[in-house]
């Protein structure tokens, strides 16, 4: 990272190899079609701020900060659909079965129904395991919006997924 923050590109390409992946993984849950644009816009913008890093937290954090950030300022502006309701395959989830899938798609098409947010909140703390203090920083917003953010979610979420399981 310290190198990266010294324009050494080969360091940041080191640092993109290691995150993309699940960047674009999250940002396809979250945002649908719009996702490898969002990323491609986070990866630029974190080359950009490299140097405003301030090493409190993961660069895998700071780089989802950035794209969740992107993706929002979209829903705001109006330029961005729904997501579709969609499972996806990657190299990395390796072999999945028919059950295992159709849990995914009901899980997709749940979150596809949420306000943008809220689909974020959800996403972070259900789907990435953050703790909601570390969502809260990524959403830019107060502890406290972030636990009503989540609360809504789960209470949108419980009746389209009951009978699904998890």
């Amino acid at each position: 990272m310290r190198r990266a923050a010294r324009d050494d590109l080969a360091a940041f390409a080191t640092l993109v190899r290691a995150h993309e992946a699940g960047l674009r993984r999250y940002l396809r849950r979250l945002a649908g079609d719009e996702a490898d644009d969002l990323a491609q816009e986070a990866l630029l913008a974190a080359w950009r701020a490299l140097g405003q890093w301030r090493g409190d937290g993961s660069f895998a954090g700071w780089l989802r900060r950035i794209a969740t950030r992107r993706f929002l300022d979209r829903q705001r502006r109006g330029g961005a659909s729904r997501p579709r309701a969609f499972a996806t395959l990657d190299a990395a989830d390796g072999l999945i079965d028919r059950v295992c899938l159709e849990q995914r798609l009901a899980i997709d098409l749940a979150l596809a129904g949420l306000p943008p947010r809220e689909r974020a909140a959800a996403l972070l703390v259900f789907g990435e395991g953050l703790s909601h203090s570390e969502a809260a920083a990524t959403l830019g917003v107060p502890l406290g919006t972030l636990k009503s953010f989540v609360a809504r979610a789960r209470a949108a979420l419980i009746p389209l997924l009951e009978g699904v399981s998890v």
